[in-house]
């Protein structure tokens, strides 16, 4: 990716954590080469799409993950859709990583190896919340025992999120690395069709016959690969993405629900009150953050 392109900015360092701010302005682009990642690191994607590949493997990345990271590993990304990704890094030193693994999975932290041997999991409705607590902390100065405590809750939470999602009753697999990769291509594939349409989604039927497949094979396939329904992940990702919007100062509620493909004013309010438990303008006050204004904080 041309470095003109994206940005990462340090906010806040302590306890041996960075937090730090990454935007990206990629148009459509294919993979590209492989890439070190520069630190341990726990991400957070606010908004945007990307692909990642990682140990072979791939991930559509959107605000209902969180992305797991070791430092010197190589990845590669490509963006399915134009507009690039914001995202927020905690990167973090070796120590205070392994750390972070030992509370949930005290095996994983024995070894020599990495870290993070988990690259990715959904991230859970407490993490999301800490996340934008963390970021209108930052944006409003606070004081040092409110940001460390958050940073290491929000870490926390980031890691114990993504084992129990790793660690929830396995539907079965299949039986081919053909099949598996089928099954990854066309879970990637409605993930990137939700994405491309969060005001007017599809139906199951015209996202099914888009994907060439029976729109219950589509229901199934997703709901045992990711753990939520169809509905379900397309209902956290468009309140996630309303929750940026708000954090960023976002006044007119019934544009931002219209922008959103909610029905109206009150069908948004529901929806979110249901998501995150409190209205949108409660949330706004909570969290809003003017991150530009931020100036680094050293140790």
């Amino acid at each position: 990716m041309p470095e003109s392109r994206h940005s990462r900015r340090r906010l806040l360092g302590s306890l041996g954590v960075s937090v730090e701010e990454f935007r990206c302005r990629a148009h459509v682009e294919p993979m590209g080469p492989e890439e070190p990642n520069p630190t341990h690191g726990i991400v957070f994607v606010r908004k945007g799409v990307f692909r990642r590949m990682q140990r072979r493997e791939t991930l559509v990345a959107d605000p209902n993950h969180v992305l797991f990271y070791n430092e010197g590993e190589p990845y590669r990304y490509s963006h399915p859709l134009p507009g690039g990704d914001d995202c927020t890094i905690l990167a973090l030193d070796g120590g205070r990583a392994r750390e972070l693994v030992a509370a949930h999975a005290p095996r994983d932290a024995e070894g020599p190896e990495a870290p993070f041997p988990i690259g990715h999991g959904l991230a859970s409705p407490r993490a999301v919340r800490l996340h934008y607590e963390l970021l209108g902390l930052v944006g409003r100065g606070a004081p040092s025992l409110a940001l460390e405590d958050v940073v290491a809750e929000l870490a926390d939470e980031a890691v114990g999120s993504a084992y129990r999602w790793r660690d929830r009753p396995a539907p079965a697999e299949p039986t081919t690395s053909a099949a598996r990769r089928r099954r990854r291509d066309l879970v990637e594939a409605a993930a990137v069709a939700l994405n491309a349409r969060i005001e007017s989604p599809p139906g199951l039927g015209e996202l099914a016959r888009a994907l060439g497949c029976s729109p219950f094979h589509l229901s199934r396939t997703f709901h045992r690969a990711t753990g939520l329904s169809l509905r379900r992940y397309f209902g956290r990702l468009r309140a996630r993405l309303a929750a940026d919007r708000l954090a960023a100062g976002a006044r007119d509620l019934t544009a931002l629900a219209l922008e959103l493909g909610y029905a109206d004013h009150s069908h948004f309010t529901n929806a979110f009150r249901r998501e995150w438990g409190l209205p949108p303008s409660r949330f706004r006050d909570l969290t809003h953050k003017n991150l530009q204004a931020v100036p680094p904080r050293a140790d």
